[in-house]
């Protein structure tokens, strides 16, 4: 059978840095089967978290900030892929593609016109790699009237699928989602809806109010330290977000900057602020799973992934909310928890090259299933390498059609 590697990258939507995954694959599609070689997390520099805090907060911005933001990040993500693979010590044009989906600074799903704006240019990664690169996965779901959230169920399904063990799976990055894979199901089984905000919310508030000087509340050291604000928990877990049926999504802007005034005006502390937040993050999640997950459905162990792992306050909270017999990362069944975005949309430019739709429509929300990924050819000859690969793969669907 034969082995593919592939790259996927996942700028962190806390704009922490650029997670990268070097994956080898057997299989095709479905079948697909991957083992990651090698995880590399490349932070940002300070200069570059804030002119994307800046990209991504409301008001007036330059197009000129937009545009050097987008070829700045192209060359960041670029570096992180030859990064990744230099430690594996692998020969990056043996990399079939790069699955790069970019700095998402905005993401505005309701309305008429639902819109997202991702910067890092795509042909930049595949100027300096050589490598093709698969780019832009959200639009095309968009366009097809999903919300574009979570994308990664169908990876989850590769990753995790157990043929008599039920997987609920709690990511705990920037938003928090929650994707349950029932054993021995198929695609169309699986369940997913996200979950609310989290280390955005919190990473957000710790910037807002530290001036900058620190960006995480690391181990959660600062919210054990303060008191919840119960007023302030019971307004915002009256917010109409949570009562929506899924799909549903969140703008990125929200909550933070009302969370802290509303906070403020309660005579809270940076650690009240920050302990009232860990709640509500915690609260919502465990609702979220409690309400729109089947009765029974939920299995005795809960498997967590994300930068909110390193959390030890929000896993207590969450421990306490959910009622769970376990609480394990999913470095237990061999999935690092810190990777799995990465590793999830390397697996989604491997199905963008196989041809297969790559998103859940009973999840997202659009009309039907899609492929998701543009294409930016890499150097002539992995291009051709890439055409040859989806040419063969393309020739039994063009003989059933006939």
């Amino acid at each position: 059978m034969t082995t593919r590697w592939f790259i996927g990258l996942t700028p962190g939507s806390t704009i922490d840095g650029i997670d990268a995954a070097l994956l080898e694959t057997q299989g095709v599609g479905l079948d697909l089967r991957v083992r990651l070689l090698k995880y590399h997390h490349q932070p940002y520099s300070p200069e570059l978290r804030a002119l994307i805090r800046q990209a991504a907060t409301p008001g007036a911005v330059q197009a000129r900030q937009i545009s050097l933001l987008h070829r700045v990040l192209g060359e960041t993500l670029a570096a992180a892929a030859r990064h990744v693979a230099d430690a594996a010590s692998f020969s990056l044009p043996q990399a079939l593609c790069i699955s790069c989906p970019g700095q998402c600074v905005w993401q505005e799903s309701e309305g008429r016109f639902p819109s997202a704006l991702e910067l890092g240019m795509p042909a930049v990664v595949a100027e300096r790699t050589g490598v093709t690169c698969v780019s832009d996965f959200r639009c095309r779901d968009l366009a097809a009237g999903g919300q574009a959230v979570p994308l990664h169920a169908i990876a989850d399904y590769l990753l995790f699928r157990h043929a008599e063990e039920n997987r609920l799976l709690l990511h705990l990055g920037g938003l928090a989602s929650a994707v349950l894979v029932p054993a021995g199901g198929r695609v169309s089984d699986v369940m997913g809806i996200e979950a609310g905000p989290c280390t955005l919310l919190l990473d957000g508030i710790i910037h807002e109010l530290t001036g900058g000087r620190e960006t995480h509340d690391t181990g959660g050291k600062h919210a054990v330290q303060g008191r919840c604000i119960d007023a302030a928990l019971e307004h915002w877990l009256g917010h109409p977000y949570w009562h929506r049926r899924p799909p549903r999504s969140l703008s990125f802007q929200a909550f933070t900057a009302e969370f802290v005034t509303q906070a403020r005006q309660l005579n809270g502390s940076l650690h009240d602020v920050l302990c009232t937040a860990t709640h509500l993050v915690a609260r919502g999640l465990a609702a979220t799973v409690r309400k729109f997950l089947p009765p029974g459905r939920v299995p005795p162990r809960v498997l967590l992934s994300g930068g909110g792992v390193r959390n030890g306050f929000l896993w207590h909270l969450l421990q306490q909310q959910l009622d769970a017999g376990e609480m394990a990362r999913t470095d237990s069944v061999g999935v690092p928890a810190e990777a799995r975005k990465a590793i999830a949309f390397g697996i989604l430019g491997a199905l963008a090259v196989d041809g297969v739709p790559s998103n859940v429509p009973s999840i997202t929300g659009a009309s039907g299933a899609r492929l998701l990924g543009s294409l930016t050819p890499g150097s002539p000859a992995n291009w051709a390498r890439c055409v040859t690969w989806m040419a063969g793969q393309m020739m039994p669907t063009l003989s059933r059609a006939s």
